[in-house]
């Protein structure tokens, strides 16, 4: 048997291995890679930081599509959403066809400005939005749901600094009712820099993989082992002593945070 046929001949076994693993959270096939859909609003307190916390989350293999309100489109523009996700990245706008696909395929929703108004509609049970449909769909498909909760606390830090912290005891009561109402729906409020950590914990890793070669058989870990293993929610991959690591496979693992652990 030449070099390629066994190359092949392992690769074929830890696929395998990796399909009999348990289903992903929420029902999904295994060999599926976890998603998020990201909402963005037209708010732009916490935006930057906000973006930077979905960063982190692409880093991690992690899928990413993005929805753009209306104003959020006009106020922040998709170059700016490009520039630090990529241009690759999915984008659904005001225009775009309903993605009620996307929703239903998601793992968590995240909404890393989570404005006044749109907390108001959300409080109410309000449908009049594309996105205040998808939070209240995603709620009733019983997804996570996380937003920070920042541009819409009227006593936030961010307001202060704008002078935007003096309002009547009776609107502050109100716009923090809102947001109350929001934690009884389900909706997890949270400030804007936990994004990442927040969300890979509700994300829930997948357990190491270990793969099992016979004695007599000389391992090759490729670029295809590590991809499928990424996908599949895996952090790391064990693999015997003296397993032939390809330099494709140790790059990929490190971009996507996997560690390679060898008996």
């Amino acid at each position: 048997m030449d070099k390629e046929e066994m190359v092949q001949l392992v690769t074929k076994e830890i696929m395998r291995q990796l399909q009999q693993m348990p289903a992903a959270t929420h029902g999904q096939s295994s060999q599926s890679q976890q998603k998020a859909l990201v909402i963005f609003t037209g708010g732009t307190i916490g935006f930057e930081q906000g973006l930077a916390e979905i960063k982190k989350l692409q880093d991690l293999c992690i899928g990413v599509t993005v929805v753009l309100t209306a104003s959020a489109e006009q106020i922040l523009g998709i170059q700016r959403i490009t520039e630090v996700l990529g241009s690759h990245i999915h984008i659904v706008t005001a225009h775009s066809p309903y993605p009620g696909n996307i929703l239903r395929e998601a793992d968590i929703v995240i909404v890393p400005v989570l404005t006044q108004n749109t907390a108001a509609k959300l409080a109410y049970t309000l449908s009049d939005t594309m996105v205040s449909t998808l939070i209240l769909q995603g709620l009733m498909m019983g997804k996570p749901i996380v937003a920070a909760f920042n541009a819409a606390d009227p006593m936030d830090s961010w307001r202060a600094q704008y002078k935007m912290g003096e309002a009547a005891p009776g609107l502050v009561q109100a716009l923090q009712g809102n947001l109350k109402k929001l934690k009884g729906y389900g909706i997890q409020l949270i400030p804007v820099h936990t994004i990442a950590g927040v969300s890979q914990q509700l994300l829930k890793p997948k357990e190491q993989v270990a793969v099992n070669i016979p004695a007599n058989k000389k391992m090759v870990l490729d670029a295809t082992a590590i991809q499928t293993a990424a996908q599949n929610g895996s952090k790391s991959i064990t693999v015997p002593k003296g397993t032939i690591i390809t330099p494709l496979a140790k790059d990929i693992a490190r971009d996507c945070g996997m560690e390679i652990v060898q008996e």
